[in-house]
């Protein structure tokens, strides 16, 4: 918190410096900006993303949900990925598992998520997994979403947030 010293040295209102850079044109892997009192409260939301998909999966044992589509993370740069949250909608009495790629150069990740059942609705079955994490990339970002029955239709929406690092 900046204080009436902080605003005095500079001449500018702490907020109002922080309002002119958050004007600039600052999109994920851009440099990060100082506020007026010489550094920023919390510089990782300058390059924050929170991108989503979802998707109807027709019938199919595994369905890959890739976000490479978002642009997330700029070439030299890495995205550290901070909370997942997905829902994945079955038939009643089938089951669902969700396992996360993510990548450094060569060497892949792969995370197994855990989804909790959370009751039938209108003969469908509810998984939702939230998941508070630190998962590193520099290139990947995808999901599989696998299932049980491969003659039956679905609903699934996966969310993520995160930010870009040097």
């Amino acid at each position: 918190m900046a204080t009436k010293r902080d605003q005095e040295s500079t001449g500018v209102p702490v907020r109002k410096a922080v309002r002119s850079a958050a004007s600039k044109d600052i999109r994920p892997g851009s440099p990060v900006r100082a506020t007026a009192a010489g550094h920023c409260e919390d510089c990782r939301a300058l390059t924050a993303f929170q991108p989503w998909h979802d998707l109807d999966l027709t019938p199919s044992f595994n369905w890959e949900v890739d976000f490479a589509d978002w642009n997330l993370v700029p070439k030299g740069k890495r995205a550290v990925i901070e909370l997942v949250t997905a829902q994945i909608i079955v038939p009643s009495g089938e089951w669902a598992r969700l396992r996360m790629y993510t990548s450094l150069g060569m060497v892949p990740s792969n995370l197994d998520l855990f989804v909790t059942f959370q009751g039938n609705v209108s003969g469908n079955a509810i998984y939702v997994a939230t998941h508070s994490l630190r998962a590193y990339t520099d290139d990947l970002i995808a999901f599989n979403i696998n299932r049980d029955n491969a003659t039956t239709s679905g609903y699934a929406l996966i969310c993520i947030s995160g930010y870009v690092a040097d």
